[in-house]
């Protein structure tokens, strides 16, 4: 009887936490021309005003940034994976963006990338 108490008393304490979530909210459709700016700004540095990896700091990096101009390194990889790596990082290789910029950045931002250095 007390574990069934007990039980219930969780499912309603997770159901509760659920109701209190933050809100979601829409995004505007991304916008490549603000990426432009945002990507001038926070990404440069690494990747190169041509996105091929050779910015300013790459020599110093190991592993190297990603070259966007790459045609293998689109190859299998959704739009989420490039939100996922901005937006969380990646291991040892990129910090973690979601801290820094807007969700909306971070989407305007992998819209400039697609749209300019993914090879068509």
């Amino acid at each position: 009887m007390i574990r069934r108490a007990i039980l219930l008393l969780g499912m309603f304490l997770a159901l509760e936490a659920i109701g209190h979530g933050k809100e979601a909210f829409a995004l505007a459709p991304a916008d490549p021309v603000d990426g432009k700016v945002v990507y001038n700004h926070y990404c440069v540095a690494c990747h190169g005003p041509q996105g091929n990896g050779q910015g300013l700091a790459a020599p110093a990096m190991f592993p190297h940034p990603a070259n966007f101009t790459d045609p293998n390194l689109w190859k299998g990889r959704s739009d989420a994976f490039f939100i996922n790596v901005i937006t969380n990082g990646r291991k040892r290789v990129m910090p973690p963006w979601w801290d820094v910029i807007t969700a909306q950045e971070i989407q305007d931002v992998y819209a400039y990338v697609k749209t300019t250095f993914k090879p068509k």
